[in-house]
């Protein structure tokens, strides 16, 4: 064959390795990173809607049933699936968060508002409001497999797996309750502000909020010693908070004020309050902790704000009665 044929031919066979390695990066690419979704629970819609944390666009909204008033919503950080409470269905409703369809519904206690996930998602904690109990979901045999008495009207809950530990602010008691999440058992009762209802844990597990609406404040839970050992006093009627990964900030949303309080968690200090829209309730932060989501109860809205510069960039509607309370932003696996 002549040199100037073989060179040619050479050529066309590395063109087309270099295609194929090529094609094949990208098929990789794309296969290795699973998108990312805020799950929002819509109320008074008895949906979920379900934003691409990438185009920060609402992509699919999913029924949860007539009547059922979903509210409140847990996501694991390595598990496949999304778990809402539905207080007036009196049963959590289980997401899969790659097809995004309901695959069971879970008959549990008289009013499961409150809901937490360990971080592969096998125990599922639900606070129930009217019985003053804390379920225990398996979620491998999706049995409750466990009931743990605690104080009144239990709301908010946070589960600390490195400790073993579930974290309960109990709203009409004015406490938060550390359970030992191994033998489901009450370690202690720490008495904060009034109306506790959301809580926040510190990427490093050493502190916990507590955010307690009628006392418009923060009780800020040394968790190794077990007490309060700070109050920071925020906006009017605070519901929920989320911390920054660096656990340098702490966002509280101000359902009264329509604004969301900036805690430099160093100093106990506020310094920024952010305007939303009207009544904020759940808070999350993307796991690079760039954005923050605030659910807007009153006009059925999430704003998302810039972490770098505390504004709002993008106001995305949702389904009616927006909720989202609890941890509702899936971490990319």
């Amino acid at each position: 064959m002549p040199k100037q044929l073989s060179l040619v031919f050479l050529k066309a066979a590395l063109k087309r390795v270099a295609f194929f390695l090529v094609g094949i990066n990208m098929l990789t690419a794309c296969s290795t990173q699973p998108p990312a979704y805020a799950f929002i629970t819509n109320q008074l819609g008895d949906s979920v809607s379900v934003i691409d944390i990438a185009t920060q666009n609402v992509v699919k909204t999913i029924a949860i049933g007539k009547g059922k008033r979903p509210a409140g919503i847990a996501t694991s950080k390595t598990g496949h699936q999304a778990f809402v409470t539905n207080p007036d269905g009196v049963d959590i409703a289980v997401i899969d968060t790659n097809t995004l369809e309901v695959t069971n519904y879970i008959p549990v206690g008289a009013g499961p508002v409150g809901i937490a996930s360990n971080d592969d998602g096998t125990r599922v904690y639900i606070a129930d409001w009217y019985q003053n109990i804390i379920s225990v979901f398996n979620a491998d045999t999706s049995k409750i497999i466990a009931t743990i008495p605690v104080g009144k009207s239990p709301a908010g809950l946070m589960v600390d797996d490195k400790q073993h530990r579930l974290y309960v602010a109990n709203r009409d008691d004015n406490t938060v309750m550390i359970v030992d999440t191994q033998h489901y058992g009450v370690l202690n009762t720490i008495d904060v502000g009034t109306a506790p209802f959301g809580l926040a844990l510190s990427p490093d597990d050493l502190f916990l909020y507590s955010v307690n609406v009628q006392s418009s404040n923060v009780s800020v839970i040394d968790t190794q010693q077990g007490k309060v050992v700070d109050t920071i006093d925020v906006g009017e009627w605070p519901y929920c908070a989320v911390v920054s990964p660096d656990g340098h900030k702490l966002y509280v949303t101000n359902q009264d004020d329509s604004t969301v309080s900036v805690i430099d968690t160093r100093n106990s200090s506020v310094i920024d309050t952010i305007d939303v829209g009207d009544s904020p309730d759940g808070i999350d932060i993307t796991e690079d902790g760039q954005f923050i989501y605030v659910v807007n109860w009153g006009d059925s809205t999430v704003s998302i704000i810039n972490t770098a510069t505390n504004k709002v960039i993008s106001t995305i509607k949702t389904g009616k009665g927006t909720r989202a309370f609890g941890q509702f932003i899936t971490k990319t696996q």
